[in-house]
């Protein structure tokens, strides 16, 4: 999940970062050769444990019992929950200033109780507050449409913490064409080549989040005379949010 979205949310923080337009570019790429190591080692290890099929039934845990023993095993495998904690500190850190990071942009509803920073903690309370509201929202979707016996939601019912790599990575797309046309002074490797892979990377991730997602279950509820397009419906609630986002986005005139 912090794949798809942590590196988004660590620019929320871009604005409490010293020398950010330097520093976060080196974090982010550095962290992201450190992670992309870190996985490589993990699958290789973790394929060699077990066979694929037993990893997509039973997950890593199989692996890590047949090569290190029951205890050993469920050590690692609490090793495991405890980096997801990790992922989720990460993305509340970053949730919970994303109001105070649009606020002090001079956007956003509310803009002077957003940008509000307690004295005594140097936390953007009012957004914090927001930040928890949103969180908890997902949590209610996330449980209904995807852990109860009967989803909540009917057709909305999709997994909503996968399919938003569809919009995510489709948006970046204008972003580097963007780039590519503004950042005239740059040389060709980061004007154009760099760009160009983050344009194939992120049409890649779409192509396969739409099949995955979309193509897949369509055609499987096609032959029981069904339907089923995930991809569908969560375009049509992604819709809606960013129509609200549009109307409460719009920079505020200074006095």
């Amino acid at each position: 999940a912090f794949a798809y979205e942590g590196w988004i949310l660590a620019t929320s923080i871009n604005s409490e970062i010293k020398d950010s337009k330097k520093n976060l570019p080196i974090a982010l790429v550095v962290g992201g050769i450190i992670i992309i190591a870190i996985y490589l080692f993990y699958y290789i290890g973790v394929a060699g444990g077990a066979p694929v099929k037993t990893l997509m039934d039973e997950g890593t845990a199989s692996a890590f019992t047949t090569v290190f023993g029951n205890v050993l095993g469920n050590i690692l495998n609490l090793f495991v929950a405890v980096s997801c904690l990790g992922t989720l500190n990460g993305l509340l850190i970053g949730t919970i200033r994303g109001m105070y990071s649009l606020s002090v942009r001079n956007m956003g509803p509310k803009v002077d109780l957003m940008k509000q920073v307690d004295p005594a903690s140097g936390m953007p309370s009012n957004s914090c507050i927001v930040g928890l509201v949103i969180v908890a929202a997902w949590l209610v979707y996330f449980y209904g449409a995807n852990l109860t016996a009967t989803p909540w939601f009917g057709k909305f019912s999709f997994d909503s913490s996968e399919l938003p790599i569809i919009t995510i990575y489709a948006l970046y797309i204008p972003m580097f064409i963007k780039f590519m046309i503004k950042e005239k002074g740059l040389p060709v490797v980061k004007r154009f080549v760099l760009p160009a892979l983050g344009i194939i990377g992120s049409a890649f991730m779409v192509v396969a989040a739409i099949y995955s997602h979309g193509y897949t279950p369509y055609m499987a509820a096609k032959e029981n005379g069904e339907f089923s397009c995930p991809v569908l419906f969560y375009l049509i609630v992604f819709a809606v949010i960013m129509a609200i986002g549009a109307l409460v986005m719009k920079p505020k005139k200074k006095a």
